[in-house]
Parts: C-alpha cells; sequence; structure tokens
C-alpha cells in the first residue's frame, strides 16, 4: 500500500522537472532565435526578437509577425513553446492509465496470495511514503506561490495598459475641453468668428467619439482579462489545494489500512495529476504572452504613433481626425491670440481725443504706457512662428505684464470708465487673462 501511495506522488516531482526544463528550453529558444524579417502586415512588428519561435501551422519555421494576440500563428508559436508539458499530461494520461488498467486486470484475474513483509521493508515504505507526501506539499506550495506571482504579474500589465488608455481618454475629453473654452473666450464683444466656432463643434464631436469608443473597447478588453486571469487563478488554486488533500488523504489511509479508498485515491490523483500538467502547461503559454506583452508596451510606449498589433487593446483614433483636430487647435490658437491683439492695438493702445463722442467698450478713458500684445506662437498659414521683440508669451508673462496696466473704476463690477490711469479695466483684463490662457492650453 505504501508502495502505491509512492507511486502516485512520485509523478509530482516529474511535473516541476518538466516545468522547469520547458521554461529553459523557451528562454533558450528565444535568446538563440535568428533574427528575421519584420512581417508585411504591419508598418510597425511588436517584441519581434521575442517573439521568434516555432510555429506549427507554419511547417514549424520561426515565427516573425510579432507580438499580435489577433494572429492564429502567434498564439499556435507561444503555444508550441509550452508542448513539453502538455506533452508529459499526454504521456503520464496514458501510460498511467494503461498500468492502472494492466494492475486492475492482474488484481481480477490473479488474485495474490497473502504475504508477509520483513519489518525494514515496512520502514523503507513508510519513508518512502513521508518522502513522496513531502514532495506533493512541496510541488503544491510551488504551484500556487507560481499562480500568485502570475497573476500579480499579468495583472500589473493589464493596469499598465488601461492606465495608458485611460490618460489618453483624459487627454482627447481635455483638449475637448479646451476647443469648447475657446468658443467662448473673447474680450467683451469680440470673440471667434461663427464659422470657425462651426468648425470647432465637428471637431469636438470627432474627438468626444473617438475617446469614449476608446474608453469603451478598453474596459470591455480589460473585463475580458481579468475574468480569463481570475478563472485560470482559481482552477490553479483548487488542483493546488485538491492536490494536497489527496496526499495527506492517502497518507493516513496507507497508515490506516484502508486500501479500497487508496485505490479510488490513485484513480482520482490519475485524473488530477494529468489536469495539473495541462493547467501547468496554459500556465507556462500565459507566462510567455505576458512578457511579450510587457516588452511589446515598451515598444509602443516609445513610438505611439505607429499602426502596431495594440491598436486591436488601444484603437487609434482615425489619422484624418486627428489631423483634422491639431489643425483646427492650431487655427484656434491663431485666431484667438489675433483677436486679443486686434483688441490691444485697436481699442486698448488706442487714444480717443476727449471731444469724440464714444463710450465703452471702444472708450473708458484708457490712458498711460502701452500694453505689450501677446505672443502668436503661428503664422496666418499655421507655421511655427518665433515671437517678436516686445512681444510676451505665455499666459504667465501676459498675467505679470498686462497686471501694471489696470486701471481702477469707478462701479463695482469694473467694467466702466477707468477713474485712474490704465489701458485695461479689471474685467478687460481678467477676460483677456482668461482668453491668453485658453490659447495656450
Amino acid at each position: 500500500r505504501a508502495m502505491i501511495m509512492a507511486s502516485r506522488a512520485a509523478p509530482l516531482v516529474l511535473l516541476l522537472f518538466f516545468v522547469a526544463a520547458s521554461m529553459f528550453a523557451v528562454d533558450a529558444s528565444g535568446a538563440a532565435a535568428v533574427a528575421a524579417a519584420p512581417g508585411v502586415n504591419s508598418p510597425f512588428v511588436l517584441a519581434a526578437a521575442r517573439t521568434q519561435r516555432k510555429d506549427p501551422l507554419d511547417g514549424l519555421r520561426y515565427y516573425t509577425g510579432g507580438w499580435n494576440i489577433s494572429s492564429e500563428h502567434y498564439w499556435a508559436s507561444v503555444g508550441f513553446s509550452a508542448a513539453p508539458v502538455f506533452a508529459a499530461a499526454g504521456v503520464w494520461f496514458a501510460v498511467f492509465g494503461a498500468a492502472l488498467f494492466l494492475a486492475g486486470c492482474c488484481y481480477c484475474c490473479c488474485p495474490s496470495r497473502s504475504t508477509s513483509y520483513s519489518r525494514a521493508a515496512l520502514v523503507v515504505s513508510l519513508l518512502l511514503l513521508l518522502a513522496f507526501t513531502a514532495a506533493a506539499a512541496i510541488g503544491c506550495a510551488i504551484l500556487y506561490d507560481g499562480q500568485g506571482r502570475f497573476h500579480g504579474s499579468t495583472a500589473a500589465t493589464v493596469d499598465y495598459v488601461v492606465k495608458q488608455s485611460g490618460d489618453t481618454v483624459d487627454n482627447l475629453r481635455a483638449f475637448s475641453g479646451f476647443l469648447e473654452a475657446a468658443k467662448a473666450a473673447g474680450v467683451g464683444p469680440v470673440s471667434l468668428p461663427d464659422d470657425l466656432k462651426g468648425r470647432i463643434d465637428g471637431v469636438v464631436r470627432r474627438v468626444s467619439s473617438a475617446s469614449d469608443e476608446l474608453a469603451a473597447r478598453t474596459a470591455s478588453n480589460s473585463a475580458k482579462i481579468r475574468d480569463a486571469l481570475d478563472t485560470i487563478r482559481k482552477i490553479l488554486i483548487v488542483l493546488a489545494a485538491g492536490m494536497l488533500i489527496l496526499a495527506f488523504a492517502g497518507l493516513v489511509f496507507s497508515a490506516c489500512g484502508l486500501e479500497s479508498l487508496v485505490y479510488v485515491l490513485v484513480f482520482l490523483g490519475w485524473i488530477l495529476v494529468a489536469a495539473t500538467f495541462v493547467m501547468c502547461g496554459t500556465f507556462l503559454l500565459l507566462h510567455n504572452v505576458v512578457g511579450d506583452t510587457c516588452v511589446a508596451m515598451g515598444e509602443w510606449v516609445r513610438r505611439p504613433q505607429e499602426h502596431t498589433a495594440l491598436d486591436d487593446i488601444l484603437p487609434c483614433v482615425d489619422t484624418a481626425a486627428a489631423t483634422e483636430a491639431l489643425g483646427r487647435s492650431k487655427e484656434v490658437n491663431y485666431r484667438l491670440v489675433d483677436v486679443l491683439n486686434g483688441v490691444i492695438s485697436n481699442v486698448t493702445n488706442r487714444d480717443f481725443p476727449p471731444q469724440a463722442p464714444l463710450s465703452p467698450p471702444l472708450y473708458y478713458n484708457q490712458s498711460g504706457p502701452p500694453v505689450p500684445p501677446l505672443c502668436n506662437p503661428y503664422t496666418p498659414d499655421l507655421r511655427d512662428r518665433a515671437c517678436a521683440p516686445g512681444e510676451v508669451a505665455g499666459p504667465d508673462a501676459a498675467r505679470q505684464a498686462w497686471g501694471g496696466s489696470v486701471c481702477r473704476t469707478a462701479d463695482a463690477g469694473g467694467s466702466g470708465v477707468c477713474a485712474t490711469a490704465g489701458r485695461l479695466t479689471p474685467s478687460m483684463y481678467a477676460q483677456m487673462v482668461g482668453a491668453a490662457n485658453v490659447s495656450y492650453g
């Protein structure tokens, strides 16, 4: 009976050996893979060097398509990296199943006569039983610890992807907010033209649609990945706990001489060990996928503008929409600064004769040193432009430079006629600083 339990526990030691050997073989094959030409299906191949594994769907030639979770060749190649463990599961299931069948036939057809064992044989059997039970417990502990680390690293990878997507969504929504604020910016009755406001509305709709789609697809994909990870984690925990329970139950039943229960445990152990082999192969497969994903994410962060296989998880904004949004943002910046400078040159810095029949907003008793214009970062054809001498660059510089030109008004609202020297009423100053903040936002 002790030998039966020993034969049942021995495969756990072999399981650890196969997992370690398979992981070493995969890492060695990845390091020794011959560099291949980049794939032609995407402009930029992610994790090209790491994903060069033999592809069983392509005559065992090296896979060169890079990280691509939508490609069956990628999954075939990464699945082939765990082939030793899956093969061990098949061999174990077939060989031990045949051994159980032969043992059952011999027990039924050729019942053995009762035999007695020496004290030394019993002691050796007990020691072997204890040793293999301890090995089974260690194997279960390693399996439990491994699934915990795997789940942690994989969850961290998913969180990183989701964070990148969330940052992109926030940036898109902030850009939409900038355009909406630019529509309302101005000084008094002077603001952006109506035709530009209409074009801004179109861009805002497209950008908002793109951000909503990105957020929805990321949430859906991350939920599916987390569900799969949680399922795998639960299965591995159940397998580890089941193997540990069977090992200690077999030890107790063998010590108590309960042969029929020991035979039942041997049968259950046969099934459970095969399932453990399969799950460890799946664990190794996903371990390689996570490693590929980490490398792919690192390369994508350095080149986010490229079209890659990561677009399946983080969809890119349409190129035409992105180009239009960029051009419209430059136009908004240019036109808004142009509006501010127009107010400064035509109203704020203009000295109207006292006898002129004018009233606010054109004449409000402005006087004193002229207000410096705001630097426009773009030319009329939306090319980059350097600031000219005397211009203030940025909202902070404008706030400081314009602050010395604010007068005091008689009314509490700060929008009437200046009662002291100055070129800007408090109300105009607040509107101009707000518009400058938007234009450089």
